[in-house]
């Protein structure tokens, strides 16, 4: 089957309006929703394994920042990590209610599993991550730096409410591949 076929892209045209993860405690998992500027959404649960596995991913990513990867001592680079971490965060508008009404559901109305992760950090310090259920249709979507903090955040407030101490797993560092990656 043809890689094109089975994801749905996130364009320019189309890009990201609003994230939301919210912990559902009947399922275990968090509900992933995004809204694209064109009024569609995506919508997958991630399991506690894929979250550890999604964390990873954001964090290698915020590692790479050059802002970041410049700093000599480790001290310094958690001062800098601290400061852009509080900027995005200010930035971003958590308390907005997420749009729920005449959106289109490009992957259909029902929630994906999220199963299988993809990603590459490109040249230009962009993020590109591919999330896809075992079959049929996932998404590719690119995140800066801002995207990503506020992303991680996100992750790490909704799984707090499941108890899953993401947090304190994520605070164990990891090497950074330099090429696409595909993980499980």
């Amino acid at each position: 089957m043809d890689f094109s076929e089975v994801v749905y892209t996130l364009q320019m045209t189309d890009a990201i309006s609003q994230m939301q993860m919210l912990y559902d405690a009947e399922e275990d998992r968090v509900l992933f929703r995004v809204n694209s500027l064109d009024k569609r959404e995506f919508r997958f649960w991630i399991t506690r394994r894929y979250a550890m596995l999604l964390v990873k991913v954001l964090r290698d990513h915020k590692e790479t920042d050059p802002d970041v990867s410049t700093q000599v001592t480790p001290e310094a680079k958690q001062a800098v990590q601290s400061f852009k971490q509080e900027k995005a965060i200010g930035e971003a508008t958590f308390d907005q209610q997420f749009k729920e009404t005449g959106n289109e559901f490009p992957l259909g109305q029902s929630v994906q599993l999220a199963y299988k992760l993809s990603y590459s950090i490109k040249g230009d310090g962009n993020l590109h991550l591919s999330i896809q259920p075992r079959e049929g249709k996932g998404i590719n979507f690119v995140l800066n730096q801002d995207i990503n903090i506020t992303m991680t955040q996100l992750l790490l407030t909704a799984s707090k409410k499941g108890n899953w101490k993401l947090d304190e797993w994520a605070e164990e560092n990891a090497a950074v591949p330099e090429e696409k990656v595909v993980i499980n």
